[in-house]
């Protein structure tokens, strides 16, 4: 059983075609305090280029007002991208691996890649990318 795991990113640089984020993790599972702090200190960072940003779909509807009239109302519909096939073009490149994911070398990463969904989720959401983001598991 795990105990959790959480992630923090912060957005370090953005211009017209680039947006460059630094990040942390921590690993709730690790038992020996001075080596989760050593885990914690270490910072990653990625790069996202905005042209990989997707947008997101909107389904409208005709819905009946209690008056009697009809509205238009139209809904956000969030797309997941292929975050992996992104990495893999370059689209989303990563600089440097937090302390967490440096130290899961026997499995793919999880902190950037929760991370990415997050960023990626809220930009079509609000329509830009976030300062600040995070999670927890």
């Amino acid at each position: 059983m795990s105990l959790g795991h959480a992630g923090h990113a912060r957005l370090e640089l953005e211009d017209a075609e680039i947006a460059i984020y630094s990040y942390t993790g921590e690993d709730w599972n690790v038992q020996d305090e001075s080596a989760r702090k050593a885990l914690e200190s270490a910072i990653g960072q990625f790069t996202i280029y905005k042209s990989c940003l997707i947008e997101p779909e909107v389904h409208c509807k005709v819905r009946k007002t209690p008056n009697g009239r009809k509205k238009l109302i139209g809904k956000k519909v969030v797309g997941h991208p292929d975050l992996s096939g992104l990495i893999d073009d370059g689209g989303i490149v990563i600089d440097k691996l937090c302390g967490v994911d440096a130290e899961t070398s026997n499995y793919r990463p999880r902190i950037y890649i929760h991370l990415l969904r997050h960023i990626f989720e809220n930009y079509q959401l609000n329509g830009r990318l976030p300062e600040k983001e995070g999670f927890i598991l």
